[in-house]
């Protein structure tokens, strides 16, 4: 397994030789966990390179809203 990467869209470890996708800009190349990260990343690099870029948290919450059991009542 090779060293992981941090897919820049959104922060998840992904592994280089089973990405999911994978897009290259000014010779860099860039790795991702999935393809919509990979379509996100395309259409604006710069957006997801800003240092200022903080990835959003996949639309969930700080605080789970149940319990993981509460889920089979």
């Amino acid at each position: 397994m090779a060293e992981l990467v941090k897919d820049p869209v959104c922060a998840m470890d992904v592994d280089p030789e089973n990405a999911a996708a994978q897009s290259e800009h000014n010779g860099a190349k860039y790795y991702f966990c999935s393809p919509g990260c990979k379509t996100d990343f395309d259409a604006d690099p710069e957006k997801y390179l800003s240092p200022d870029y903080v990835p959003e948290s996949m639309g969930m919450g700080d605080e789970p809203t149940k319990r993981w059991w509460e889920f089979w009542k």
